[in-house]
């Protein structure tokens, strides 16, 4: 029961297709029922038409509402009466939507990529190299605090204790009172450095902000003027197309489609010659329409249509591998800076004491002092941590290559599609084409059978030649070997008689 519903649905909407089909391709007299259809189906194609404009201009032009909305609405008005009206106008608006769809569908999944190495690969290049910025940034902070504590501090410890020791020798004296301050106040004048410090990161951030804007603008206009020269090209190449298809009985006419099929069956009724069936090198020349195996006009237009994407595949593959360049590089460098060992910065104080009496040495004592530090040549919380999204910007390239590719092999179908339209909108032109591609095939195979019949009579006349000058070598050597008692004998005379009539002396 449900298989036979849906068996009827489908003839139903068969049927429908078939009569809309019929209706738009066609300009007969029709009745009121097929005119209103005929209008619905033209409203429905500028409504189509109409939506194109309207994403260009919201999307792509960035257009308000109040001017995008009345656009539309005026271009879908003024077409729906065209269309109905004209045949012509059917036939380009319909030729321009189906090559719209493809090239649509084409820069929808080129941007839909493009969109995607940019917000995963490039944003994730300019993040890695502003977190290696950051991290240089943050060693030179963490160095100038090490310069104003470490260091620092060792050389006031031992200037302490050389005054201490000093000290020491005055403590105990007879003749009178000695007092000494060793009291050091240290400062550091590093208001230069911190200056030139926050000058570079705020030239890190304004280049950080100019490179993202400049990224920003450059995508802006590409969708800006993609889509305008995109639109301009296909509507003036369908144009193109449309007048050579009606003019140019030669022009892309290679195609063996019903029109021609039915030309050549009312040849063969009338007695006249007929070229279906193809030969085999006819075959590969000429196309049956519909025909689902490639042929090389069909590679050619598949090469020319895919020709875009490759070279936006090389772009992303070069982004893609720019960014898995910097990230290696990051974490190499990190893992190395990591690695190094404190650098250790020797300092010692050696005092020599003597006691002299009348300039002779009596005692003498040496004391040292280490006052030795390690500095750090990379900060261990300043190594920058990369990140890489190749897995999140793989899977959706993945996804658009494979519908690409698909792509790619329905556009080999598309100028068959565009042939089969044409000659249903263009009957007359169709059946010009058609007697002029019969007659081009008929012609070529009398001038194949003629090239062959005189390949075969020049060979005929090589043999006959080579058998003449074999007969006469025979003569010479008959007449050589027997001379003038050849001819005795009856039976050498007949013989001798038989070759001269065939082979006459010349004088």
């Amino acid at each position: 029961m449900i298989q036979t519903i849906c068996y009827q649905l489908a003839e139903k909407l068969r049927w429908v297709w078939s009569k809309i089909y019929g209706l738009y391709t066609t300009n007969t007299t029709k009745s009121w029922k097929e005119k209103h259809l005929l209008l619905l189906t033209c409203f429905t194609t500028s409504l189509i038409l109409s939506t194109f404009l309207f994403l260009i201009l919201h999307f792509s032009f960035k257009c308000v509402q109040e001017v995008s909305v009345p656009l539309t609405c005026v271009f879908c008005i003024s077409l729906t009466p065209a269309t109905y009206f004209s045949e012509r106008i059917r036939c380009f608006g319909a030729l321009v939507l189906i090559s719209m769809g493809m090239k649509q569908v084409k820069g929808l999944l080129l941007t839909l990529g493009t969109s995607s190495v940019i917000f995963f690969n490039i944003q994730n290049m300019l993040q890695n190299m502003r977190l290696l910025a950051k991290g240089l940034l943050c060693n030179l902070e963490e160095k100038l605090l090490d310069i104003n504590t470490e260091p620092l501090g060792n050389y006031i410890k031992m200037l302490m204790w050389v005054g201490n020791q000093l000290k020491s020798y005055f403590i105990n004296l007879t003749l009178g009172i000695y007092h000494a301050d060793f009291t050091l106040k240290a400062k550091v004048d590093s208001e230069l450095f911190k200056v030139h410090l926050s000058e570079a990161e705020q030239a890190l951030n304004q280049t950080a902000q100019s490179v993202l804007a400049l990224t920003n603008a450059l995508s802006s206009i590409g969708k800006i003027l993609s889509p305008t020269l995109g639109l301009l090209f296909l509507v003036l190449l369908t144009a193109l197309y449309l007048k050579r298809f009606n003019l140019d009985e030669k022009y892309n006419n290679i195609y063996i489609t019903k029109t021609f099929r039915s030309f050549d069956e009312q040849q063969r009724e009338k007695g006249k010659p007929c070229v279906l069936p193809l030969n085999k090198s006819e075959s590969e020349h000429y196309i049956v329409t519909p025909s689902i195996r490639p042929t090389g006009r069909q590679w050619k237009a598949m090469l020319k249509f895919s020709i875009p994407i490759f070279t936006h595949c090389l772009t992303w593959l070069v982004f893609i591998s720019l960014d898995g360049l910097i990230y290696w590089l990051i974490v190499v460098l990190s893992k190395r800076l990591g690695e190094l060992e404190p650098l250790r910065v020797p300092v010692g104080i050696k005092l020599q004491e003597a006691t002299l009496f009348l300039g002779l040495p009596i005692a003498e004592n040496a004391k040292e002092g280490n006052f030795s530090y390690t500095v750090s040549l990379f900060e261990k919380k300043c190594l920058p941590e990369p990140e890489l999204w190749l897995y999140q910007s793989l899977v959706p390239l993945s996804v658009v290559l494979a519908l690409l590719v698909v792509l790619i092999l329905l556009s080999s179908q598309m100028v068959q599609l565009r042939v089969v339209l044409s000659e249903q909108f263009f009957p007359d032109v169709a059946k010009k084409r058609a007697a002029y591609l019969h007659e081009k095939i008929l012609r070529k195979r009398c001038k194949t059978k003629a090239e062959k019949h005189e390949g075969d009579l020049k060979t005929l006349a090589i043999q006959a030649m080579h058998d003449v000058i074999t007969l006469e070598r025979s003569r010479m050597t008959l007449k050589l070997q027997f001379g003038p008692s050849f001819r005795c004998s009856p039976l050498k005379s007949t013989i001798w008689r038989k070759i001269q009539e065939c082979f006459p002396e010349k004088h």
